[in-house]
């Protein structure tokens, strides 16, 4: 087992990547990689990190680790795997890539530095990428569990750290415990079988997370607090809002009143100009008598209109008679 570095509160599975990093040698291990570079190299990094698993995984081979733990560093070799191929924008066919890593992996595992090939053997399914994202981080918190059960301290200057980690995993082990619970859904990792008793809930009750739980609790009811009162009062965006609306209601009232002089003024040209022809040229004279004959056929239509309701009224009441007349006179017909 790798001794993390409990200065820094470095966690187990953080540890295992540290031992396997300071122990990486590439070159010895490109050969490994030969029999699919035509495929890999298409995609940027890819033939590095094949490097780099078999360099790890040479490694594994030779350090002659019990089974638990052999089997420990060789999943953490393929959730990391995982982890390097999804962050990987270039690719979109993941599952080829990831299934390409087999031929490596295999030849390195069946030679003589591995006494049980089962214990790092390669299962790739192909599952949902959504799952596959989140694989590497459920790994790292089942493997880093154990460790933090059974360092954590109320004296130790990490309990803070490792309560918090394991506050923050929750969420994603309680969408894994729904997972796992449906039957023969791939999306569930195989090494959660095991990790089910691992609940967040079982660290965090314990007295050396007190601390960490006061203060969280803390900023919590300190964040509470200030959104009641921006909700009381309004808050930043509030007046932000306000001056907004004052500033776009002031800066309207300029180009409205443009707009208004810009129409006015073109029209009172217009009638100005009329005017001046109407009095001072020829067209005024020819356009004169035109203007009274329809000044007198306007008058004779209003005395007419103002007659016109009662003719409209006695017309009604002579179309109701003959009505009545019509069907009086056709009734004595039949």
């Amino acid at each position: 087992m790798p001794i993390p570095d409990h200065d820094s509160c470095e966690l187990y599975a953080d540890s295992i990547y540290t031992e396997l990093k300071s122990n990486e040698d590439v070159e010895r291990s490109k050969h490994f990689c030969e029999n699919v570079k035509s495929f890999i190299s298409k995609y940027p990094g890819m033939e590095k990190v094949c490097w780099e698993v078999a360099s790890y995984l040479s490694y594994i081979g030779k350090k002659k680790l019990d089974d638990n733990t052999e089997k420990t560093y060789c999943s953490y070799v393929k959730y990391l795997l995982y982890d390097e191929i999804i962050k990987n924008k270039d690719i979109t066919k993941h599952y080829e890539i990831l299934s390409s890593f087999i031929i490596p992996w295999n030849t390195i595992i069946s030679g003589e530095i591995f006494s049980e090939m089962d214990n790092c053997r390669p299962v790739f399914p192909n599952n949902n990428l959504y799952y596959y994202d989140k694989w590497k981080d459920m790994f790292d918190y089942c493997t880093n569990y154990t460790y933090i059960r059974e360092k954590l301290s109320s004296k130790d200057t990490c309990a803070k750290s490792y309560c918090q980690y394991i506050d923050r995993s929750k969420d994603l082990f309680t969408e894994f415990v729904r997972i796992c619970t449906i039957e023969d859904d791939n999306n569930c990792t195989p090494f959660f079988i095991d990790c089910q008793k691992n609940n967040p809930s079982i660290i965090l009750d314990l007295p050396e997370c007190e601390e960490y739980r006061k203060s969280r609790d803390d900023r919590l009811n300190t964040a509470d607090g200030v959104s009641k009162q921006e909700l009381f009062t309004g808050g930043p965006d509030s007046e932000e809002a306000s001056l907004d609306l004052s500033t776009s209601m002031s800066t309207s009232s300029p180009s409205y009143s443009n707009s208004a002089i810009l129409t006015i003024v073109p029209t009172l040209t217009v009638l100005a100009t009329s005017l001046l022809m109407y009095k001072l040229t020829p067209f005024g004279s020819l356009l004169r008598p035109h203007l009274q004959r329809m000044t007198r056929t306007s008058n004779s239509s209003n005395k007419e209109s103002r007659q016109s309701p009662y003719a409209t009224e006695y017309n009604d009441i002579n179309s109701n008679d003959a009505s009545y007349n019509i069907a009086y006179y056709s009734g004595e017909n039949l």
